[in-house]
């Protein structure tokens, strides 16, 4: 039997500073599963530096899309101490607390039907009070540019009609950006058929208004790690090549369904409006465009890192053999938030898999299991952090 390779073989350097990413998918409830992962990560982190340490203290930047954007919002919005509001801890028992009310569930199914109709040509399934309400109170007046590292969320304004990043490399040049980051998280988390668009707006410092009327950042990336790249690229930051070893990405997935035949073409071609919008107890084109987002980006990232010769620096945790019911992103009965929950810890367990091109299924990479590779991750983020300290001394010394 071989010997399992090495996740992460790169080694913190005095002199080079290494550029770090982490990127969270979009997918409503299943958020729960990158916050189990998280939850991980950082108590390995508080085991060596101590029980205040905290995610956001060893990233360079921390993209999230859609309940993604949510997560990256809560590990990087500064309480009155300057430390994040939230643990990584308190992911879970959040989304086990707040998600029913987010995502009523209706028992009769009269109503229920009744409501998946009127869905059709008059509102969104959910109202998002209860969304707006509790991120607005957890995130408070904290603004894009107040955030404790670097942030990258996706949305898309639907009346400019494309992609806008709220990004804290952008923001330096562009002061409109400056949102609070409770409009941002309830924007990119705006579903479409799901939760009603968000509208709001900036001021810049002469008082100029910029209006947004956001929709989900996932119908432009639900997987964010290559838009995180990309503003690391632009904002000059990104290692060139040459040093592209200097660089290493965590991207946690929310789970998708199990490959499998979901739907055909001579089903589709029976379908109208209301087929794509409602056919197998969901949403046929929000389902198609979100998992051929994930999927353009899985194969770009996969690509990109053998190109540089950096596979091994780059580490996808995902789960690709869902239930339709667990992949729901709106299914918060207690049965479904206690099977994603087993879904995350389980997940920790897994090996470590990477992406098949010509499948597109996530395939055992012969380096031990995922756990095994956030505690490797955990030694250098460490190291790394203890090497930034040192370097900030001697920058600050006469």
């Amino acid at each position: 039997m071989d010997k399992p390779a090495t996740v992460f073989p790169i080694e913190p350097e005095l002199d080079r500073e290494l550029i770090t990413v982490l990127s969270i998918d979009g997918g409503g409830i299943r958020g729960i599963i990158p916050g189990i992962i998280l939850d991980f990560l950082e108590s390995e982190l508080q085991k060596l530096d101590g029980k205040d340490a905290r995610i956001a203290d060893y990233f360079n930047v921390i993209a999230g899309t859609s309940t993604g954007g949510l997560v990256a919002a809560m590990l990087t919005a500064p309480n009155k101490s300057n430390r994040p509001v939230f643990a990584a801890k308190d992911i879970k028992p959040f989304y086990l607390d707040h998600c029913p009310m987010i995502f009523q569930q209706d028992w009769n199914p009269l109503v229920r039907e009744t409501k998946a109709v009127r869905s059709l040509v008059e509102r969104p399934r959910y109202d998002g009070q209860h969304l707006h309400s509790i991120v607005g109170e957890c995130l408070g007046g904290t603004r894009l540019q107040e955030t404790l590292t670097n942030v990258v969320i996706p949305t898309f304004d639907i009346t400019r009609n494309h992609a806008i990043i709220f990004s804290s490399y952008k923001v330096k040049n562009d002061p409109s950006l400056d949102a609070l980051l409770s409009d941002v998280c309830i924007g990119t988390s705006a579903a479409p058929t799901y939760l009603p668009p968000h509208y709001f707006e900036t001021k810049d410092s002469s008082g100029k208004v910029r209006e947004f009327n956001i929709i989900d950042g996932g119908v432009a990336a639900n997987n964010p790690t290559l838009i995180a790249i990309c503003e690391l690229m632009d904002a000059d930051l990104c290692p060139k090549k040459g040093t592209e070893h200097r660089f290493l990405v965590l991207s946690l997935g929310t789970g998708t369904a199990k490959v499998e035949k979901k739907y055909d073409a001579h089903e589709a071609a029976k379908w109208g409006i209301l087929g794509w919008l409602t056919s197998h107890g969901s949403s046929p084109l929000v389902d198609v465009f979100s998992q051929a987002s994930v999927d353009m980006v899985d194969s770009i990232i996969s690509t990109l890192m053998k190109i540089f010769q950096s596979d091994d620096n780059y580490l996808r945790i995902q789960d690709d053999t869902l239930s339709d019911e667990v992949s729901s992103v709106d299914r918060a009965t207690p049965e479904n938030l206690a099977n994603l929950v087993k879904v995350g810890e389980d997940l920790l367990k897994k090996p470590v898999s990477k992406l098949n091109l010509q499948s597109c299924v996530y395939e055992p990479s012969n380096q031990g299991n995922n756990e095994a590779a956030l505690i490797r991750l955990a030694e250098i983020l460490s190291k790394e952090k203890r090497l930034r300290d040192a370097r900030s001394l001697q920058r600050d010394m006469p």
